[in-house]
């Protein structure tokens, strides 16, 4: 197979998982440092209550996952110019919107370990910030002069929001399908991770064909992301997550790990899953529970299932960079499935 420059397949050997986090950081580290001054200079406000929320969501970091994304795609592609921190910005904005409403939506009381923006101030003020961080991602991506770029934007943000939405209906219920499943996460999250891929190739004009395989990329990438996500929910350490095991279950969300072993018939399962459901976040009986419905879930194989699915969508991801030539963002981009899918937070 050729790729689109003509040099002939280039190799998907992957670099050392022990060294690839050292060599993705030290490629976009001057970036990103620019895309966090970006995003602090964006929430700076004369209002002083904009300005109070502004700094706290900044000082709350984040893993920067989709501003990288976007910032080795656009390397990758040969982008050399100002929008491709502007967008990783833009990009970062509607990730942490979305945050702020999620954490409405779930009443949570924690984000990162810290307290979350609602149980700092009310949901009225909470929800309202939310929206004006997506205001103001599309008030930056204006600057990009580009119809297109505002387009994708647009139609993620509304893709993420069906999601939300289509989440809210599916609280409680333990009969979902595998495909409702990861319908719903491909809009909730690898949706943002396409359009971060895609967005780098259309910036930096490399065509349909390299658009649509970054897309892809990004797709498979952010399934795998959000599967494994699903299963430290389940089996992570508390401290380490900020969170205790079980949350998404505890607020009413069963995820593919439990749908799988659900899937099974069993009573005592569904009995464990309804009682984590039902019971209080930290109540002694919940965490009973939940530590039944964990062996559940590892004697049943249903969390290796998941694993496995997690790594098929990583091989897909890896798989469409087959049309790029070898480079160092291209192996940045070739060892990112790997670093997922090994991540414990």
């Amino acid at each position: 197979m050729k790729n689109l420059t003509g040099t002939g397949r280039a190799s998907t050997r992957r670099p050392d998982p022990t060294t690839a986090k050292a060599a993705i950081t030290s490629l976009v580290a001057e970036q990103l440092l620019e895309v966090d001054a970006t995003f602090r200079e964006n929430l700076a406000s004369p209002l002083s209550i904009v300005e109070e929320i502004g700094t706290f969501v900044a000082d709350g970091g984040g893993k920067r996952i989709r501003p990288t994304l976007h910032l080795l795609c656009s390397r990758l592609c040969g982008y050399r110019g100002p929008h491709d921190v502007l967008l990783a910005t833009v990009l970062e904005f509607i990730h942490c919107a979305t945050l702020i409403h999620d954490d409405i939506i779930d009443e949570a009381r924690t984000r990162r370990g810290r307290p979350s923006l609602n149980s700092t101030w009310d949901n009225s003020l909470t929800v309202l910030f939310g929206d004006y961080m997506f205001a103001k991602a599309m008030e930056m991506a204006l600057k990009a002069n580009s119809l297109p770029v505002m387009e994708r934007l647009a139609e993620v943000t509304l893709r993420m929001t069906e999601g939300e939405m289509l989440q809210t209906r599916y609280v409680g219920r333990l009969d979902l399908s595998v495909e409702e499943y990861l319908d719903l996460i491909e809009r909730k999250t690898a949706a943002l991770f396409a359009c971060s891929c895609e967005l780098a190739a259309h910036i930096a004009g490399g065509g349909d064909e390299r658009q649509k395989a970054l897309q892809r990329y990004g797709r498979h990438l952010g399934t795998a992301f959000q599967l494994v996500d699903d299963l430290l929910d389940l089996t992570g350490n508390a401290e380490t997550l900020g969170k205790p095991a079980g949350s998404d279950l505890r607020e009413g969300k069963a995820t593919l790990a439990v749908l799988d072993l659900l899937a099974s018939g069993s009573t005592e399962a569904r009995e464990a899953a309804e009682s984590v459901m039902g019971g209080g976040e930290d109540s002694e009986a919940t965490a009973s529970a939940m530590k039944r419905l964990n062996g559940m879930l590892v004697e049943a194989g249903s969390l290796d299932r998941v694993r496995d699915r997690a790594r098929f969508h990583a091989r897909r991801a890896v798989a469409e960079l087959d049309r790029f030539d070898d480079s160092e963002a291209r192996r940045a981009l070739l060892s990112l499935p790997d670093l997922l899918l090994t991540r414990d937070r």
